[in-house]
């Protein structure tokens, strides 16, 4: 007997989320037992034991690992092994590496020799971009005529931090905040704090002067600080700003809508040609299909605390489009969608009016 019903099966896969704001790296210059271009993943402190040199780097990598797992919240981190001590050699073993990489990063922390090297210095500036999505940070000192920090004023992919020359070598400050961004979790029931006045752990606060702390604010570098004014003990972060003096959060969330919204409207794409039923078409139809998948994504955007609402996706409807760019239907490409937003930011300054009276109400 025929059946009387057959039954057609299609399948809708949801993406993956993407991990690239998670992903961070250690840089090394000969202080593992790995080769170069070797990415090794730690977990914990004590997985760094089985590669850890003699050598080369390996006393600040051990400084950067000590730092970077006494914050606490134990998340991952990668070494990158670069091969070499020489610091010009280095840069360019990374610039080579960026460009064909074995596991894309999102940030790197960089040895201190570094801040001072010209090629390092326009690695960064080859990275600035608002599309970048890559960011480096760089501690010194900020003694020196120029300090170390001048030669990176403006540029958007350093995250560069003030070290107390004090500091012991079994401690990396930059590592500490290298940690607080790198733990983001953006989600309904995590939301993204502003990266200013951060806790850090296993490190020392730094006592400037009032005039070096206006200098290094004006200018977006970051240091160490303490809770102290608001009765708090903790050391904290001061600044939480790239050297282009944004927050950290400002990129970190245009980051995350373009990584989220590519990723969103891809899949939507890929299913609607997977889905019998429901095919996805370049028509109007299609149109509001992708406008709402990526008003969506601005959504959780406000959801997930990095988006001021409300934020909203226009779209150009269908026969205004094909009639003012009439050669993009014919090889199905639309730009039709737009969106503007404001990243959400913390307080930095608060200013409040006190009026004593001896009137009594």
């Amino acid at each position: 007997m025929p059946n009387i019903v057959t039954v057609n099966v299609s399948q809708q896969v949801a993406s993956v989320p993407s991990k690239l704001q998670q992903t961070g790296a250690l840089i090394s210059m000969g202080g593992t037992t790995t080769s170069g271009g070797a990415v090794t993943f730690l977990s914990s402190l004590a997985d760094l034991v089985p590669i850890i040199g003699t050598g080369g780097g390996a006393a600040e990598l051990q400084g950067m690992a000590n730092t970077f797992f006494a914050q606490g919240n134990t998340i991952g981190v990668y070494v990158l092994e670069l091969g070499t001590t020489d610091v010009t050699t280095g840069v360019a073993a990374l610039t080579s590496y960026i460009a064909n990489p074995t596991l894309r990063f999102y940030s790197y922390l960089v040895p201190v020799e570094w801040a001072t090297n010209a090629d390092f210095q326009a690695l960064t500036q080859a990275h600035s971009s608002p599309t970048s999505q890559l960011y480096f940070f760089v501690g010194d000192l900020i003694s020196g005529s120029p300090a170390p920090y001048v030669a990176f004023e403006g540029t958007k992919s350093v995250f560069f931090v003030a070290i107390d020359p004090a500091t012991p070598l079994s401690v990396f400050p930059p590592a500490a905040f290298f940690h607080a961004t790198l733990s983001y979790a953006p989600g309904a029931s995590n939301l993204v704090s502003p990266l200013s006045w951060t806790y850090l752990y296993g490190v020392s606060a730094y006592a400037l002067t009032n005039a070096q702390q206006v200098t290094l604010q004006t200018v977006g570098v970051n240091w160490v600080g303490t809770g102290a004014e608001g009765g708090i003990s903790n050391t904290l972060i001061v600044g939480g700003t790239l050297m282009d003096v944004n927050p950290w959060n400002y990129w970190y969330a245009v980051d995350w809508l373009s990584i989220n919204v590519e990723q969103s409207l891809a899949a939507a794409v890929i299913n609607g040609s997977n889905n019998p039923q429901n095919p996805l078409y370049y028509n109007q139809a299609g149109i509001n299909r992708l406008q709402a998948v990526a008003q969506a994504t601005a959504d959780n955007g406000v959801s997930f605390g990095m988006i001021l609402s409300p934020v909203s996706v226009t779209a150009t409807p269908f026969t205004t489009y094909v009639a003012e760019n009439p050669g993009d239907y014919a090889i199905g490409r639309y730009a039709g969608l737009a969106c503007t937003f404001v990243p959400a930011r913390g307080f930095n300054t608060i200013v409040i009016n006190l009026t004593a009276s001896n009137i009594p109400v």
